[in-house]
């Protein structure tokens, strides 16, 4: 894995350390919310991707993830076979983080590993999340600048791209930022994120058409960026989850997309006729995050580190044709599916903001759900 250009630095001591069937067992809760204290163990030096054989059993563990074939991968690359060889019980659920602030706020935690974005674990980190224990956590084979606070040890590595019609533009594609909003050189209907949560890569890509550094932002750079989706009118059109935006692409709905690199993967194994521009996309990472006032800390760290081997790192790729972060991972992948890995294509990402949108989340997100939403 190639290391990343123009990393962050890293937030003050807190940056110190460095997706349809879920279906998957859908449970409301685990051993949280459990006032006996967790057993002290003994689990010896962390090694990622291994667990001690049974040392775990009577554990149940619960991972609120983001559905679809993303968790589905998840569990049969990481959980299950964590459970199987740790004697732990493994249940899924659906993050949602509503729902998290109301556990930590009632001091009734049913979750012990959330899979969410960086900026959420940043923002939330001692608060919403627990603080990690790195010495219980073996990272390291993944690149120090992926972990960007002391509440996360990342998942996985993806991109919000532009994904365009090879038949609209095959001999003339987009080649940048700014190509994605010239809907004269290249006309069509562009499908963009209308969900209420935003990524900020998303406000951030439109600078970066304006000729803007994601270095050196303001607060009116919100609107400066929101100006440049408003300004597509009716070339714009949205999804709202990640399936919904893969079945424009495959549909013809729209020439260009701004989605996440898993789901132009997805569009193309269907067989559309789709490719990603590389030139300007966004980096992104999730977090793994431990609820704060989990039950059984030690418990999940070791789930966490286990799912981190480069082993179990490798399937889950195969499976979800995410990247994993561990740069000893090796998965086994088809040209195809080998194009649309971001970590082949890391010298032209653009790493995101994280402190400016620490500070600035709320802002964008009240921005961007009023456009969203019609208001």
């Amino acid at each position: 894995m190639s290391t990343l250009k123009n990393p962050k630095t890293r937030r003050g001591l807190a940056l110190l350390a460095g997706s349809a069937a879920l279906a998957l067992t859908l449970v409301g809760c685990s051993g949280g919310g459990n006032d006996e204290p967790a057993p002290e163990r003994d689990l010896g030096t962390p090694v990622a991707g291994e667990i001690e054989a049974g040392v775990l059993d009577g554990v149940t563990l619960t991972f609120a993830g983001s559905g679809g074939i993303f968790q589905e991968g998840q569990t049969e690359a990481l959980w299950d076979p964590f459970a199987a060889a740790s004697g732990a019980m493994f249940t899924q659920d659906a993050f949602d983080a509503g729902k998290l602030k109301a556990m930590v706020d009632s001091g009734n935690v049913s979750w012990d590993i959330v899979n969410t974005s960086q900026f959420d674990t940043a923002r939330g980190c001692g608060t919403l999340y627990e603080e990690y224990d790195y010495d219980q956590v073996d990272t390291s084979n993944v690149p120090e600048e992926l972990i960007t606070d002391a509440c996360m040890v990342p998942q996985i590595l993806y991109g919000l791209v532009v994904v365009y019609n090879t038949d609209a533009f095959g001999d003339d594609p987009p080649t940048s930022a700014a190509d994605f909003f010239d809907t004269e050189k290249f006309p069509g209907k562009r499908t963009v994120s209308q969900s209420t949560y935003v990524d900020p890569q998303t406000i951030e890509f439109a600078l970066l058409a304006d000729g803007r550094s994601v270095d050196d932002l303001t607060v009116d750079d919100i609107a400066t960026g929101m100006d440049k989706y408003k300004a597509l009118g009716d070339d714009v059109i949205g999804w709202t989850t990640g399936a919904q935006a893969q079945q424009q692409l495959e549909a013809g709905e729209a020439v260009m997309g701004l989605v996440w690199s898993g789901r132009g993967y997805g569009a193309a194994a269907a067989g559309a006729p789709v490719a990603p521009m590389w030139d300007e996309w966004m980096i992104m990472v999730d977090s793994n995050g431990i609820p704060k006032g989990v039950s059984d800390k030690q418990a999940a760290l070791a789930a966490v580190n286990y799912s981190i081997g480069a082993e179990q790192q490798a399937e889950m790729t195969e499976l979800t044709s995410y990247a994993g972060v561990n740069s000893e991972a090796r998965p086994d992948v088809d040209d195809q599916l080998a194009e649309w890995l971001v970590t082949e294509h890391l010298d032209t990402g653009v790493s995101p903001n994280i402190d400016f949108w620490v500070d600035n989340y709320d802002a964008l997100s009240a921005t961007w759900a009023a456009w969203a939403t019609g208001n």
